[in-house]
């Protein structure tokens, strides 16, 4: 039996995420789809606007076989320690043998040929990324520039390519599958494009008009009932009580803290009178709002460099459609399944899941919701 594997955020689940689902198993040929999604915090570093378990069954109705959570130490990282955490868990199950994933762009071949001159040419490439960051230049064209010069490619039109997050998370994926020498195939499909198609972004803002159009009925009524409110609000005031007690010392271990930087936000803790306002005083070409918010993240929920770099790759299973319950015959050990499951966890890596466990404490009180972290395997 051959598994296609897809990693995703579902946040909240809509047609474009049922399309990527449906391509997964069409373009790949595999048996079943496994979908490996973030639990209750997101890459943008912050809560989710459902709960993992909402959002598994929204995928597990709409194509999925199988719901397996992302654990937050990779989460709510940077696009690279995300796709490195990811892929190392889906190398752990040997019956996947493709990744599919949404892309802006159909030049997969350079999509593949960027992850390559980035995973095989690791020192010049970040010698050349450094140079560009020194001389002050943003992030995000430091980075386009880095790989131009490496590929020999028309700087304008790589930087239009990069400046998609899904293309760049595409490339980031590629760049893990590369470096852990996977046996998984690189198999990224065309995002949908049409009026029935919305960002997840737009649902979330609740910007649009007839917003129940784009998502599929299947997950409307999911959407509609569970979605939290006042999450972001709630979720800011948390995080400015809580880092003025951690102080600067604890902050500094968050895995994208450097150069110091812990002792500034910490000043602004205290100086601050909310935390929109400090992430407006912050933003520098080097701690973009995105790192700053992952720096919050990771301190309030004790995530250090140290944990996000020991090769942890235990999941916790979700759910599974009734159908496909011969699946979990063909899981490791380290696919966690129910509480019983948590004994296969080595002492070194109990510290990512203990951070597990904070995650969705801290994501039930903001959404004034009982904790569930325990809750019976969901089935479809």
């Amino acid at each position: 039996m051959k598994y296609c594997a897809v990693i995703c955020e579902l946040n909240p689940f809509h047609n474009g995420h049922e399309y990527i689902l449906r391509r997964a198993r069409e373009t790949s040929g595999c048996d079943k789809v496994i979908a490996l999604m973030s639990g209750p915090f997101v890459q943008r570093a912050v809560p989710a606007s459902l709960s993992e378990r909402a959002r598994a069954e929204c995928a597990l109705r709409c194509g999925a076989d199988m719901v397996i959570e992302l654990p937050v130490v990779y989460a709510s990282a940077s696009a690279d320690a995300f796709a490195r955490g990811a892929i190392g868990i889906l190398n752990t199950i040997s019956d996947i043998t493709h990744l599919v994933m949404g892309a802006e762009s159909d030049d997969f071949q350079l999509l593949w040929r960027i992850a390559k001159v980035r995973a095989e040419n690791g020192e010049a490439f970040s010698s050349v990324l450094k140079r560009a960051l020194d001389g002050g230049i943003p992030y995000a064209r430091a980075l386009t520039r880095a790989i131009c010069t490496a590929l020999g490619e028309d700087e304008e039109e790589t930087a239009a390519l990069l400046t998609r997050p899904n293309n760049i998370l595409a490339i980031s994926y590629a760049q893990a599958l590369i470096e852990s020498g996977s046996r998984i195939k690189f198999s990224p499909v065309r995002r949908a494009e049409g009026d029935e198609y919305a960002s997840a972004a737009a649902l979330r803002a609740e910007a649009l008009p007839d917003m129940m159009k784009f998502l599929p009925p299947s997950a409307d009524e999911i959407f509609v009932s569970e979605a939290a409110e006042g999450m972001l609000r709630d979720y800011g005031l948390l995080t400015m009580a809580a880092l003025r007690i951690v102080g600067a010392e604890k902050i500094a271990l968050a895995p994208d803290c450097a150069e110091g930087f812990e002792n500034k936000l910490a000043s602004l803790f205290r100086t601050c009178p909310d935390f929109e306002t400090l992430l407006k005083k912050v933003p520098t070409s080097r701690f973009t709002r995105g790192r700053i918010m992952r720096i919050c993240l990771h301190s309030l929920l004790g995530i250090t460099r140290e944990m996000q770099n020991c090769g942890y790759s235990c999941s916790r299973l979700l759910g599974i459609r009734c159908d496909s319950v011969d699946m979990l015959r063909t899981l490791p050990e380290n696919i966690i399944v129910g509480k019983r499951g948590e004994r296969a966890i080595p002492e070194s890596h109990l510290a990512c899941y203990a951070a597990e466990k904070r995650a969705s404490d801290v994501w039930n009180a903001l959404a004034r919701k009982r904790c569930d972290f325990y809750s019976e395997l969901l089935k479809v």
